[in-house]
């Protein structure tokens, strides 16, 4: 019989590689959620030559964002301060220069490089298009640079000036036409029409310096925009809650930001911020509210339900979300950021209707009068016969008089009569009669026969 072997006794080497090998495992599960953590990123775009100029001009003041200018203007891009990236297209159309207040010529230029522009939009978040509408590049690329983005799955928000009244309608009607095709590829646009710079400036201002007020004023909506996302607070705001806030297509967006100091700087700042001067519109009908108040720590719970109350009545329906953030440097200062979607044209305030007067005590009905019976009319008399005109004649009118008609006699139908033969005899007798009552007639008158003859025709 074979003997059994006996089990070799497991050594501990294999045991500590083991434990080795544990440790390790717990070190890089410690690691693995600050590799995978996501950070946000913000690119801002800006189209055509009004679009750089605004863009060049916030790029210094406005932090942890990517700023591009677009254009086909070559001379135009060189222009431009350092730390600005660019992108030249539509070179094959337009040569090195501008498009001459021609959007189609700008729409082609954009779909010639599709490609190249996707390429601005990957791994982005947020993507902001800045533009001044009315001209060709940036009226007609911006339409097509959205659409670019919104396929790549990016969140898109546009920011695009309007005409002066001045500049006439033909740019007034191409800024229409490019608002109607970036709605359905914007998540939400902003609206400022040039036309207001003079409710920030004064009639003395430099052409230069009043463009600059109002990109000074875009700067600082911006920075407490990307502030809300990337600065952390006591009550956080991250980029979930913008992107919450900027969810649909094409909605009218309020973005504002304003900052107060003293005893009634709640009240200032709230006044500066639901009353931008760039916009003809405000809060009211707001779908969604997305508001930050940064303060030093001694911010007070009363000056927090003080804002918070004074912007949520604005519509109690809306979904609001709000944070608050301690920052040392505002020391006696507060500041509001404030993003709105779905605002609505701000409505003119409607006349107080007059109170009603007091309803007086009714009289009395009075007794009502009996119908008056109508009056039967009496018959009409009939009219008299128009006598007849006067004739000449008088003789036959006394004949008439005096001998009235008298009734006709019906005529009887005569008879038909019998013929009798007679013969020489009667016919004698008869002859004789006539001869014997000739000459009774004439012995009765004893006149001559000529006189005869006259008073015979007078009877």
């Amino acid at each position: 019989m074979s003997k059994k072997k006996p089990k070799a006794k497991k050594s501990k080497k294999p045991m500590k590689k083991r434990r080795v090998k544990l440790v390790r495992t717990v070190k890089n599960s410690k690691a693995k959620p600050m590799e995978l953590a996501h950070k946000t990123r913000i690119r801002i775009i800006g189209i055509g030559g009004g679009g750089g100029s605004i863009v060049s001009e916030i790029a210094p003041h406005v932090k942890r964002a990517d700023f591009i200018v677009a254009n086909t203007d070559s001379q135009a891009l060189k222009e431009l301060i350092k730390g600005v990236k660019t992108f030249q297209f539509g070179q094959k159309f337009t040569h090195g220069l501008g498009c001459g207040m021609d959007p189609k010529l700008g729409q082609k230029a954009a779909r010639e490089e599709k490609d190249k522009i996707a390429k601005l939009f990957q791994n982005i978040d947020l993507c902001i298009i800045v533009a001044s509408l009315g001209g060709g590049t940036g009226s007609g690329a911006a339409p097509e640079f959205a659409r670019i983005a919104k396929d790549t799955g990016a969140i898109v928000f546009g920011i695009f000036t309007t005409p002066f009244k001045f500049e006439g309608g033909k740019r007034s009607y191409i800024a229409k036409n490019s608002l109607e095709k970036l709605a359905p590829n914007l998540n939400a646009v902003s609206i400022i029409p040039n036309e207001n710079i003079f409710r920030i400036i004064d009639k003395k201002t430099p052409i230069k310096a009043a463009f600059s007020a109002i990109n000074k004023r875009l700067s600082e909506n911006l920075r407490g925009l990307i502030e809300m996302i990337y600065l952390p607070g006591l009550i956080n705001i991250d980029f979930a809650d913008v992107k919450a806030i900027l969810e649909g297509r094409g909605k009218l967006a309020y973005l504002n930001a304003a900052y107060a100091q003293g005893a009634n700087r709640v009240e200032e700042v709230l006044k500066d911020v639901l009353h931008s001067p760039l916009n003809e519109y405000s809060i009211k009908g707001a779908e969604k509210i997305l508001f930050n108040i940064s303060a030093s720590q001694e911010l007070g719970m009363k000056e927090v339900e003080n804002i918070s109350q004074t912007i949520s009545d604005f519509n109690r329906r809306a979904k609001i979300i709000f944070g608050v953030s301690n920052d040392n440097n505002y020391k006696d200062k507060i500041r509001i950021a404030l993003l709105a979607v779905g605002c609505g044209k701000e409505e003119k305030p409607r006349p107080r209707p007059k109170p009603k007067p007091e309803p007086k005590p009714e009289p009395e009905p009075k007794p009502k009068p009996k119908p008056k019976q109508k009056r039967k009319r009496k018959p009409r008399p009939k009219p008299r016969p128009r006598p007849k005109p006067k004739t000449k004649v008088k003789k036959k009118r006394k004949a008439v008089k005096e001998n009235p008609v008298q009734a006709p006699v019906p005529v009887q139908e005569e008879q038909p009569r019998i013929l009798t033969r007679r013969n020489a005899l009667d016919l004698r007798k008869e002859a004789q009669r006539a001869e014997e009552e000739m000459v009774e007639k004439e012995k009765k008158w004893d006149i001559p026969a000529f006189l005869r003859r006259k008073t015979g025709e007078n009877e």
